[in-house]
């Protein structure tokens, strides 16, 4: 045994379609119930005995289910795309028109 091997190699192996399938499966499912209860950031400490009180055995599910970092890109990348798509409909009520380019990574 090296310095830096491990008893489980298999935990460093990329998530293979069928384990991506059940992690996407199970985040829908919190995600459900997130916009059902009005939760918009689940990983905010304000917010974290109403998550763990209406959707708690989802996000157990969802978390079981993925890789950590996942667990925490999906709920970051949940709540700014919350937030982005509020700005864009505030604009637009404000009479906004969008760009006639598509913006993009540079």
């Amino acid at each position: 045994m090296g310095l830096f091997s491990s008893n489980k190699p298999e935990q460093n192996l990329p998530p293979n379609k069928a384990k991506r399938e059940v992690c996407w499966n199970s985040r829908d499912k919190f995600f459900e119930c997130l916009t059902k209860h009005n939760i918009d950031n689940s990983l905010d400490p304000k917010e974290k005995s109403n998550v763990e009180k209406n959707c708690g055995s989802e996000r157990a599910e969802f978390k079981n289910n993925c890789v950590e970092s996942w667990f925490k890109y999906f709920q970051q990348k949940r709540y700014n795309d919350l937030i982005r798509n509020r700005y864009i409909e505030k604009l637009e009520a404000e009479g906004a028109e969008p760009l006639p380019f598509k913006l993009g990574p540079r």
